[in-house]
């Protein structure tokens, strides 16, 4: 074991006071927080960027505790982890979700270990912490690129097919039922065609806007690709579910998109559906499209069932 492991309290405490300049000079050039308590949770130091962090100044925190500085429910946590420390000493490593003096939503990272007395009883423990905002932040960017497509905002075709798994078990367990629509917006070429595809994007944006609005909570909304959309329905019987599938269609039918000259441009879903009857995921979505090319050889604007 190195000496500076080796020092324990009292020795910690003389350590300390005999060095406290030199120490808090090297302290406080780091550009993370530090703390240190004792056994009672009392504070009894800090470098400058943890004073800082918490917006107090080094002699209004130290001889306080977390009941003193933070409101109770923060104060709680911060506390509960602490004795959770003693209670079983060594390092303590993790993340909380936090707000700021300005209000600011901060994700931070706790890296503690405890310290101990000549008689080798926890004493008290120091801590750093680390900014992980930006890290959780950007995350939080990638999740989403990963699982929602970019121009509809919709589950993309992996993730939806994903959930889809996830309904196919729950459903093969006897547990529910659930039933797959496949649509696919009419015209679209003709749409790209005459008015431009930015125009085209805005109308997948505005079907994406129309169906999610319209939508249940239970509901998984899928971009399949280009101008097909997916919706996978759960805790529907098949009327029902054929019923959902009209009112998707009626509800696009009857909402047409506004254009920037201030003309109507009318859009229309065909729809085929297909109900789960112990088949697998792959065959429910074969048999919803077999489904939807007879909806669109049927003169469009329609829902047909496998």
């Amino acid at each position: 074991m190195d000496k500076l492991t080796e020092i324990q309290v009292p020795d910690l405490l003389s350590f300390l006071s005999n060095n406290s300049p030199m120490l808090q000079l090297m302290i406080d050039t780091l550009p993370v927080p530090i703390f240190y308590k004792d056994i009672a949770g009392v504070y009894l130091g800090c470098n400058k960027a943890f004073e800082d962090f918490i917006k107090l100044t080094r002699d209004q925190m130290i001889g306080r505790s977390v009941y003193e500085l933070f409101d109770k429910e923060l104060a709680d946590v911060y506390q509960q982890a602490d004795q959770a420390l003693f209670d079983e000493p060594g390092i303590q490593v993790y993340e909380k979700q936090i707000r700021s003096k300005e209000g600011d939503e901060l994700f931070v990272k706790f890296h503690k270990t405890s310290f101990f007395d000549k008689d080798d009883k926890v004493a008290g423990l120091i801590g750093v912490i680390f900014d992980i905002t930006e890290q959780k932040r950007l995350e939080s960017v990638l999740t989403k690129q990963a699982s929602f497509d970019d121009l509809t905002g919709l589950f993309n075709r992996r993730e939806g097919l994903k959930q889809g798994e996830v309904m196919h078990k729950i459903a093969s367990r006897g547990e529910g039922n659930f039933a797959v629509l496949m649509l696919d917006l009419d015209h679209f070429k003709q749409v790209n065609d005459k008015h431009g595809h930015l125009v085209g994007d805005r109308a997948l944006q505005f079907v994406s806007k129309i169906l999610t609005d319209n939508s249940r909570m239970s509901d998984v909304l899928i971009r399949y690709g280009g101008e097909e959309f997916m919706i996978i329905i759960s805790g529907s019987s098949e009327d029902g579910a054929g019923a959902l599938a009209e009112y998707y269609r009626a509800s696009l039918a009857n909402n047409p998109m506004i254009l920037d000259d201030g003309t109507e441009l009318r859009l229309t879903v065909s729809i085929g559906l297909s109900y789960f009857r112990h088949q697998s995921l792959g065959q429910l979505i074969h048999e919803a499209d077999t489904a939807l090319y007879e909806a669109k050889r049927s003169n469009r604007n329609t829902v047909c069932s496998f």
